[in-house]
């Protein structure tokens, strides 16, 4: 099955980002901040799900944490909300490591639709790290 990984550094530590990443307030921030309807449901636990939805915009993305290792490791499950329907979810892995004056961020997605080459999710990845990245600004 396709597998993509993208790379970011955030000026800040890790703690910082983890909070960014498991919390409402800390992903509205960066996920996506430009579509204020946008709901951050999240329960960071094995076993926990999760929930970015934006109605007025017609997507979103929900899950299932398999692994929770604050704070350096994320791993969940990944379904798409909106436009096709996606039966089998896709993973995702979320790595932090203190990186100098910061942290280096690692997101890889394998994607379990084998008619699915990532293309756009490569996209929308990069746009939500991007945003990320600039945390530490």
């Amino acid at each position: 099955m396709p597998e993509f990984s993208l790379h970011r550094h955030v000026a800040v530590a890790p703690d910082v980002v983890w909070r960014a990443w498991t919390t409402r307030e800390g992903l509205a921030s960066w996920w996506w901040p430009q579509l204020p309807d946008t709901t951050y449901e999240i329960d960071p636990q094995v076993g926990g799900h999760y929930l970015f939805e934006s109605k007025a915009a017609g997507f979103g993305v929900r899950g299932e944490f398999t692994v929770v290792n604050a704070p350096l490791r994320l791993e969940m499950t990944w379904h798409w909300i909106g436009g096709d329907t996606q039966e089998v979810p896709d993973r995702v892995q979320v790595e932090l490591q203190p990186d100098g004056d910061g942290t280096s961020v690692t997101v890889t997605h394998r994607i379990d639709r084998p008619d699915d080459t990532g293309a756009g999710l490569r996209q929308g990845w990069g746009d939500v790290l991007d945003r990320l990245a600039r945390l530490g600004d």
